[in-house]
């Protein structure tokens, strides 16, 4: 007969996801994920196995949430402020785990570093279309697309990355961005962009 979960495999991503955000994955604790969702070390191991098996599924959970999100205003508008708007958000909304997982890079975690090479690739295809659609329409080129890509995800998605790491060791915390904010900071990135990055198509 098979055991009654009561959600303990939600509520322990759940609390995972909240202390990836404090301790990052290198650190966490699988006490502390089973504590935190009031389980115990049986019950994880019964939903997850390992810990690096307990990462991975957190972090996709993470990016699928992401991805549905933004493959979303893909499909819908294929407009580039919709989608860079989806990134701007993201980053926003989780820019807690965002700089932890950057941490975790830079330490050379191995659980996050596989990760991030198998998935992470995904959301820059869709940016990589909709950008291609977005200057079809306006008869512009790119001669450096990969170039344009990473200056647009900078300019939308990383400020916010930089504020979260500012706060850390802050005194006095600075509000993230308003929506209105990220609208705006969007518009002159694409508007930079049109400037700097294109030529007309004849």
């Amino acid at each position: 007969m098979a055991r009654k979960s009561n959600n303990l495999d939600k509520k322990m991503i759940e609390a995972g996801i909240s202390l990836l955000k404090k301790h990052g994955a290198s650190n966490l604790s699988v006490r502390d994920v089973a504590n935190e969702a009031g389980a115990n070390l049986g019950m994880f191991a019964y939903h997850f196995g390992t810990k690096e098996k307990f990462i991975l599924r957190a972090l996709n959970e993470i990016y699928l949430g992401f991805l549905a999100d933004l493959g979303k205003a893909h499909d819908e508008t294929g407009d580039l402020n919709d989608v860079l708007f989806q990134i701007a958000t993201f980053s926003r909304d989780h820019r807690e785990i965002l700089t932890a997982i950057l941490s975790d890079v830079l330490s050379n975690d191995r659980v996050v570093t596989s990760f991030l090479r198998k998935n992470f690739s995904k959301h820059f295809v869709l940016l990589r279309s909709t950008l291609d659609a977005h200057l079809r329409k306006r008869s512009l080129s790119l001669s450096n697309p990969h170039h344009a890509v990473r200056f647009l995800l900078g300019a939308v998605g990383i400020p916010n990355i930089l504020l979260e790491v500012h706060n850390r060791g802050a005194r006095k915390k600075e509000p993230a961005d308003t929506d209105a904010e990220l609208r705006m900071r969007i518009k002159a990135a694409i508007l930079g962009l049109e400037a700097t990055f294109c030529t007309e198509t004849p």
